[in-house]
């Protein structure tokens, strides 16, 4: 499932209220399968993975089964050696 989660802020009283998390006014959370943002701008700031991206609108964002994969090299630091045969 897509997490996401709609913030709205108008006042440095509601960011501290945010620290409360879901439970703190403004804050919407959901769970889909597929989200449309629409703006009434060109495009928008958004955080993807903590990353701050500019985005054009509309955005749409969809769950693709394994689109979300790291690929690690094998020999990395804190991986235990495999055992050499004798």
């Amino acid at each position: 499932m897509l997490g996401v989660v709609g913030v709205t802020v108008r006042t440095a009283g509601q960011a501290v209220d945010l620290l409360r998390g879901s439970r703190a006014d403004g804050v919407s959370v959901l769970i889909t399968k597929k989200i449309e943002i629409t703006a009434d701008a060109p495009q928008i700031p958004v955080g993807v993975d903590g990353e701050a991206v500019t985005i054009s609108t509309p955005v749409t964002c969809t769950v693709s089964p394994g689109a979300l994969r790291v690929w690690v090299p094998r020999a990395r630091p804190g991986r235990p050696c495999a055992e050499t045969p004798e």
